[in-house]
């Protein structure tokens, strides 16, 4: 059986003989994945972070927030208890040991 190097186990690695001859082949990962594990032989030197890459995580958590929000203003309940206040006194009858008797 051979042995396989562990940058091709780990897509998200690569070793830093790769990257001192060629930077761009860091930021084409960089482009794929948010980290990057930099190797030296078998272990992580350093990991290398995309900078934009909480800048677009949060951009897509706002869209996600603005659709829900979006779409709750078209269905709203009848329901006199929202949710939250409803799984909130859910939360608090259950940490009353009288709840389980």
């Amino acid at each position: 059986m051979q042995l396989q190097s562990i940058s091709k186990q780990l897509p998200n690695s690569i070793p830093i003989s790769m990257v001192r001859e060629d930077i761009d082949a860091l930021t084409t990962l960089l482009a794929v994945y948010p980290e990057v594990n930099v190797l030296r032989g078998q272990k992580v030197l350093f990991k290398a972070i995309d900078p934009a890459y909480k800048d677009r995580k949060m951009e897509k958590i706002s869209n996600a927030v603005d659709s829900v929000n979006a779409f709750s203003k078209n269905f709203k309940s009848n329901n006199a208890v929202s949710a939250s206040k409803w799984l909130t006194d859910e939360r608090d009858k259950m940490r009353d040991p009288q709840y389980y008797d």
